[in-house]
């Protein structure tokens, strides 16, 4: 007998469930997860999706995901645009591409530039403290932009940072989250910043190539050069171009994201702020060494990524007919694996609504139930070098800043481009005294 198809969770006329997954989507899979079971149909606007869920969907995506699902769908666009190429390889072309770009894209670059980037993020941070109010969000994605294209690449992209974010977000707004038509992507202003950017990322190359590796380091752009494909020929000039990219277009959402609800924890948890603002008072110089002995703020890190992770869930195609916990997923339909829904269950985070910086992770990283950067082959690659920044950027902001919120209003969560803040999160701040 045929397995049936998954049942269709409840939403309103034509709208379906869009207004709630334009919020918080992480409560929204969360609730729906409780109510309907580990998988179920959503419909958003002109998008439906079936949402697999729960620890059996985790270890599905790792088991079987390379064969089950395709990227092409959700994230096409991202190599159209952008010759970002890794996002909709399958196989062992997306295996080979990945190693390339994890050399690029190493924590070892941090280390190695330790300096550069510290003085980068001293200096922005400073710069806060000159105004009587910091936009969260905004302010974070110029930080993290300026960090990672530093680490990766050398040099900042600040001159840029507008034309990037823009462009960028677009694109996630278009081809993942359906929020626009795809004649979007046709606005002469979009196509001037696409153009502008694709000269950005080639004359760049160009540079590098001319020059050699900066600092005596090899990184991103030197990997982009170097790299062949699995089959030993040269990438195209476009995908090249793309690898360049990859750096840039991390560090304007995921990782400001993460850095943005980091400060709403530390502005609505005075416990917090004052255990991880104790532990990087008493650590002395913050050498790149130094980050291995801050478990609190290794805490706050990991505990933030699992209440509020920067991707609730991996948007994927069905690239073949399969059933999953009794029901059928047909070929062709779109997928989000929920992978973050186990975050929020007691059985693998016991009183998850707590938020806990000494709360071990170890079994559920093991379990697959612990994905804030999801699971299998598409695992984020600058996962490692996310963590690591955030432990020195949150290190130096509690160091050498104090932060209050502008107004005691509660936290609303917006979906797009990926979960934030939103616009509406502000805080002042004033210089704190160096010790």
């Amino acid at each position: 007998m045929t397995a049936a198809p998954p049942p269709v969770a409840p939403g309103v006329p034509v709208l379906g469930n869009a207004l709630r997954m334009m919020g918080d989507v992480q409560q929204f899979l969360v609730d729906t997860y409780r109510r309907m079971g580990p998988v179920y149909r959503v419909r958003a606007l002109n998008q439906a999706f079936v949402i697999m869920a729960g620890a059996e969907a985790n270890r599905f995506l790792l088991d079987r995901g390379e064969a089950a699902f395709t990227s092409e769908e959700s994230f096409g666009g991202l190599d159209r645009e952008f010759g970002m190429r890794v996002h909709v390889l399958r196989g062992r072309p997306h295996r080979h591409l990945r190693r390339i770009l994890a050399t690029g894209l190493s924590r070892d670059l941090l280390a190695a530039r330790w300096d550069r980037v510290t003085a980068e993020t001293g200096r922005l941070l400073d710069g806060w403290a000159g105004r009587s109010t910091v936009p969260v969000v905004d302010a974070c994605q110029r930080l993290a932009a300026a960090q990672l294209s530093i680490a990766y690449t050398g040099a900042s992209s600040a001159a840029r940072f507008e034309t990037l974010r823009s462009a960028f977000e677009l694109v996630l707004d278009v081809t993942i989250a359906g929020k626009w038509p795809a004649a979007t992507l046709r606005w002469p202003a979009y196509r001037r910043a696409r153009a502008e950017i694709h000269r950005f990322a080639r004359e760049a190359l160009a540079e590098r190539a001319a020059a050699g590796p900066r600092d005596g380091v090899p990184d991103l752009l030197d990997q982009a050069l170097a790299a062949t494909d699995e089959d030993g020929a040269p990438y195209p000039l476009d995908v090249r171009a793309g690898m360049a990219l990859q750096g840039y277009f991390a560090g304007v959402n995921t990782v400001a994201y993460l850095y943005s609800f980091m400060i709403d924890v530390l502005v609505r948890h005075p416990d917090v702020l004052a255990r991880v603002t104790d532990e990087v008072d008493a650590a002395g110089p913050l050498t790149f060494d130094r980050l291995r002995d801050l478990p609190a703020l290794h805490g706050l890190v990991m505990e933030t990524l699992r209440v509020y992770p920067p991707a609730p869930g991996s948007a994927r195609t069905a690239a073949e007919t399969f059933d999953f916990e009794g029901f059928r997923i047909e070929r062709g339909q779109r997928v989000l694996v929920a992978t973050c829904v186990t975050h929020q269950l007691p059985e693998h985070f016991p009183d998850p609504h707590r938020f806990d910086l000494d709360r071990d992770f170890a079994a559920g990283r093991r379990a697959g139930v612990y994905a804030p950067f999801s699971v299998g082959g598409h695992t984020c690659l600058g996962a490692g070098m996310t963590q690591v920044l955030a432990v020195a950027t949150v290190a130096m902001l509690v160091r050498r800043l104090r932060l209050t919120p502008t107004a005691r209003r509660p936290l609303r969560i917006t979906a797009t481009p990926g979960p934030n803040p939103g616009g509406r999160f502000k805080v002042s701040v004033s210089p704190r005294a160096l010790r």
